[in-house]
């Protein structure tokens, strides 16, 4: 028997009024999102943005993705500025423990201790997590976020300006061959406010969804409120109480992520043995129309053919360079624009014929391994 409560699809035009961004989000991430938590405590909010951050990056911006400000993090994450640079509650409540420094920078703020442990931690499964790639079964016990951090500083204030970062084999590997498609641009305003790590999950989770379900040619899904309310954060007691939390997130999302879906409740079949009492409905149907919520066809050949080569011309040419202090000398040449340029445009402009049967001009090719996002 279904509950009279119910919303109303939103509508497919929904695109004409919305900016949609299409970014990716390794799977082994976006399925074990409580390993998260788990592995790295209070900071788990942070590594959770700073993931979607950096991919989203990726697909903006491949040929300068490393650096960033944290004036751009925020922006992305819905962070406030001021609570990212006050010092981290670790070392409030352990006044003798020891800052760590990395190359004569004090890790003491929020943001930097939380990057630090990226640079330390693994996010450990909980379970060997199987994924299969390349015609072949992988099987992933943790996943490695950073190689490095490296800060360009203000000499007068010595305060950050840039931060440069070189991301794990694993995290690009991902990037462009083990993936979900999510939308970002409404991730920082439905994480604004009191409970925001709680609901970012929650919007991965029904992002990865969308993505699982619409790829299959199908639009609905149903989960217990209690499996949402978890993912939620949503310390609540009482099945009713903790129904209204969920019913309340699931309209902010319609509200202020504009994300495209529908949702009621149904109660659950008591003949079934632990049948849970509640369950939500999704409904991506609204979803189907919006082009800009699917990525273009050649996108994942796109990618994945312009890596391959990249790394190809950088392995026949630049193999045997070493750079003092530089963990990962490939990425340091992709995101150099100054490195190889010709080759890159070369490059560019011949798989992104391959991939989507259209002329790449050269200036169109160095505007983009210049300024990042090539419109299409």
């Amino acid at each position: 028997m279904e509950e009279k409560e119910t919303q109303a699809n939103v509508s497919s035009d929904i695109s004409s009024k919305n900016d949609f961004f299409l970014s990716r989000i390794d799977r082994s991430v976006a399925d074990n999102l409580h390993d998260i938590r788990k592995s790295f405590g209070e900071d788990a909010g942070i590594v959770k943005d700073f993931i979607v951050f950096i991919s989203k990056n990726l697909k903006k911006d491949l040929f300068g993705y490393t650096k960033f400000t944290l004036k751009d993090f925020c922006k992305e994450s819905g962070r406030n500025r001021q609570d990212l640079a006050r010092k981290h509650p670790y070392f409030i409540a352990n006044p003798k423990a020891v800052i760590p420094e990395y190359f004569g920078h004090e890790f003491v703020s929020v943001f930097d201790y939380a990057l630090f442990n990226m640079l330390q931690k693994n996010i450990i499964f909980a379970k060997s997590y199987a994924v299969n790639t390349k015609n072949e079964v992988i099987q992933l016990k943790n996943f490695p976020i950073l190689k490095d951090i490296k800060l360009n500083l203000n000499r007068q204030s010595n305060t950050i300006k840039i931060y440069e970062i070189r991301i794990s084999d694993e995290w690009l590997d991902g990037f462009i061959s083990r993936y979900y498609t999510i939308e970002t641009n409404g991730y920082p305003k439905i994480g604004k406010g009191r409970g925001g790590d709680g609901r970012k999950s929650l919007y991965l989770i029904l992002q990865r969804t969308r993505h699982q379900l619409l790829s299959q040619k199908e639009t609905t899904a149903r989960f217990s409120v209690d499996y949402l309310a978890d993912l939620a954060e949503l310390e609540v007691e009482q099945n009713r109480f903790r129904k209204k939390s969920l019913k309340r997130i699931l309209d902010f999302f319609q509200e202020k992520g504009d994300f495209p879906f529908s949702y009621r409740f149904v109660k659950g079949d008591p003949s079934k043995p632990y049948q849970e009492e509640y369950w939500v409905e999704l409904d991506f149907s609204s979803s189907v129309n919006i082009s800009s919520l699917t990525e273009r066809r050649g996108d994942h050949l796109f990618f994945n053919s312009l890596i391959i080569e990249l790394r190809n011309i950088f392995n026949s040419k630049h193999s045997k360079v070493a750079i003092k202090d530089e963990t990962d000398v490939f990425q340091r040449w992709l995101t150099n624009a100054d490195a190889d340029t010709d080759i890159k445009i070369d490059i560019l402009v011949s798989v992104y014929y391959k991939a989507y049967n259209q002329q790449l001009t050269k200036v169109q090719a160095k505007q983009y391994i210049r300024d990042g996002f090539l419109s299409r």
